[in-house]
């Protein structure tokens, strides 16, 4: 039953990740072996339980195409662990089943790495190995909860400072925990390549973390936290997508001041893309910069990526275009929006100038739109003409993608930016917390003689959403805004501040412990370690110098006690006339004792009665020095009660 209970707290988690099938097959077959071990009945049939076998690789394999990776492989081995458990007679088969719960309580690591799943996931350790201490000691009879829980929380104990040296000194591996391609992309949620009306507003409903910052010296204003993502070029009438070419640009600015330093951490988003302030004065480890200053990762950011950068927040840059991005900043679908653009190409007409435009495209803006986070569905071929014309309602996609329309109609190069603005300050870790609900578009010009310019449309429409953030603008958002926003007290919002603190923590020490981490940490200990030769001398030198602690430990637990010497005289004394003939009761006490002796034996009275006076004094009394320990040690020696 302990390892049923230990099983169903293994697998519990599972139940949310993978399909209700599994869940169900999982706890009926645990109630049927539970009934089986209730009822001391008989295990079912072979040939049922590998007709059930055969059908829970088949149903896995329908389920998920596959019988490997994270998914399907944590699904097998959940199935496959249920028929064990049906099918176990012998105590092998039950010590394999115990083994198999530690390998679950691994499986669910290839989900979730949180605090929470962590500490669950300790208490599962603690009853498997519960379990297999009661296992053990089970013979006759049934050992109590106590005497399963305190021995199996002792040994983890006991573990911990080995767990501890090979954290810190078992050589760390790049890449994912479960690397195979068709999981490492699974359930990651972020920006995305391309951006319509509507997705990044979808977006913004969601509390999940995009990066962390950590900023050296004060942070910037709010207003000039623009965090530069992907950046969109191609434009079809209603989506807008980046594009294909990978022309690599420079950091080389006409003006770069106001620089910045700060290290991000970035979750995993499963896209190529890194995040900066505009604009990059560096670059992180393994990564290249587009010409349009986007900075791209060599691999996938299937992993939390940490990385130093610096950043200009006053800047001026491209003021050269090449005809080639020139032509394809002004590219638009003639057949598409036509409302649009003609209103672009009736303002360059009447306008003296590209400011002037600009400054037209804000002020219509300004005057007459409204900023949403619900705005209608843009449903009709030529969306940008119903957003511009009819609907007027709109989030930053709608006001980046119609000015950038607008300004292309009008013969003045744009593309759309895509990233996030802002970010929420935590007063007990200074960090700037940026989440997917701060994600933003906003619109790059080119203008003669200065370059590439960042206008962010919205900024016009809701003021609000640049100073302050999206909550600011549109009041909290989500249930976790509401309430904090809702306790007047701030108790909640401290409360939150403290746990993200704690999880930037977990997520910089323990899952964020990378090779340049270990070799940072390792340096600060004086122990300069460059390749994994060293660290694994490191490592069984480390775990040998544990185990001869541990193993002294014990050797000195079992040695002999030194004991009171009056006691020992006392048990000789005791032993000496039990041999004679004259036993001590186990109810009888020392001056009891006594009164006996001097009636039976009178002869040994007087001697007697030194030994037990001085006997009681140690023990009773107010106690006796080493010389009068070491004289009652010798009356006893020379007593002869015969």
């Amino acid at each position: 039953m302990w390892l049923l209970a230990a099983m169903a707290f293994v697998v519990a988690p599972h139940a949310f990740r993978l399909p209700e099938w599994v869940g169900v097959f999982f706890a009926l077959v645990v109630a049927w072996r539970a009934w089986i071990a209730w009822r001391a009945a008989r295990n079912p049939p072979r040939w049922l339980v590998l007709a059930l076998t055969v059908g829970a690789v088949a149903a896995t394999f329908f389920a998920w195409g596959r019988i490997v990776g994270r998914d399907a492989g944590t699904t097998l081995l959940v199935l496959m662990t249920a028929m064990k458990l049906l099918e176990m007679k012998t105590s092998r088969e039950v010590v394999l089943a115990i083994h198999l719960g530690f390998v679950l309580v691994m499986t669910n690591f290839l989900f979730s790495q949180s605090i929470p799943l962590g500490i669950y996931m300790l208490a599962c350790v603690w009853l498997f190995v519960a379990t297999l201490v009661g296992y053990h000691r089970g013979v006759g009879r049934t050992p109590t909860v106590k005497e399963r829980l305190v021995p199996a929380g002792l040994l983890l104990v006991q573990a911990v400072p080995l767990m501890l040296v090979f954290f810190i000194l078992f050589p760390r591996v790049q890449g994912p925990l479960w690397a195979l391609p068709q999981d490492a992309r699974a359930g990651i949620s972020g920006l995305s390549d391309s951006m319509t009306p509507g997705n990044i507003s979808q977006l913004i409903q969601s509390e999940a973390t995009a990066f962390r910052a950590q900023f050296e010296g004060e942070i910037p204003p709010y207003h000039l936290l623009y965090w530069r993502g992907p950046v969109l070029w191609n434009f079809d009438g209603r989506t807008w997508k980046v594009p294909d070419f990978n022309i690599t640009g420079s950091l080389s600015y006409s003006r770069a001041e106001n620089p910045v330093k700060y290290v991000l951490t970035v979750e995993p988003h499963g896209k190529h893309w890194l995040f900066s302030l505009d604009v990059p004065a560096t670059l992180p480890p393994f990564s290249g910069i587009r010409q349009d200053l986007q900075i791209r990762s060599v691999r996938p950011v299937d992993v939390r990526v940490r990385y130093e950068m610096t950043s200009y927040l006053e800047y001026r840059y491209g003021e050269k275009l090449p005809a080639v991005f020139r032509a394809l900043a002004l590219s638009f679908d003639e057949r598409r929006n036509p409302r649009t653009i003609a209103l672009g190409r009736r303002w360059a007409a009447e306008s003296a100038n590209s400011t002037e435009v600009l400054n037209r495209a804000l002020r219509l803006f300004n005057s007459q739109f409204t900023y949403t986070l619900e705005p209608p569905m843009l449903t009709s071929e030529h969306p940008y003409d119903e957003f511009l014309f009819d609907v007027k309602r709109g989030f930053c996609e709608h006001y980046a993608g119609s000015f950038a329309l607008l300004m292309r109609a009008a013969g003045i190069p744009a593309r759309v930016v895509t990233g996030y603005q802002g970010g929420e300050v935590n007063p007990l870790s200074r960090e700037l917390l940026v989440r997917q609900a701060d994600a933003h578009a906003w619109v790059e010009v080119w203008l003669e003689d200065r370059g590439w310019v960042r206008i962010d449309p919205t900024s016009v429409v809701a003021p609000n959403r640049i100073d302050s953030g999206i909550n600011a603008a549109l009041g909290p958002i989500g249930v976790i805004p509401a309430l904090i926003a809702a306790d007047r007290l701030g108790v909640l919002a401290n409360l939150r501040f403290a746990w993200d603190a704690l999880n930037s923590q977990w997520n910089q020490w323990v899952l964020g412990y990378n090779v340049e981490r270990q070799r940072q940490f390792l340096a600060s200990l004086g122990l300069e370690i460059a390749d994994w030769k060293k660290l694994a001398i490191w490592l069984t030198a480390a775990t040998l110098a544990v185990g001869g602690l541990v193993g002294l430990g014990l050797v000195l637990r079992d040695l002999p006690v030194r004991r009171d010497p009056a006691v020992v005289a006392w048990e000789r004394f005791c032993a000496k006339l039990a041999r004679a003939g004259l036993a001590r009761a186990p109810h009888e006490g020392p001056v009891d004792f006594l009164a006996r002796i001097e009636a039976q034996r009178p002869a040994v009275a007087a001697e007697a009665r030194a030994i037990v006076e001085r006997y009681v004094q140690a023990r009773y009394g107010e106690g006796i020095s080493r010389p009068e320990s070491r004289d009652l040690l010798a009356r006893v020696r020379r007593f002869r009660p015969a």
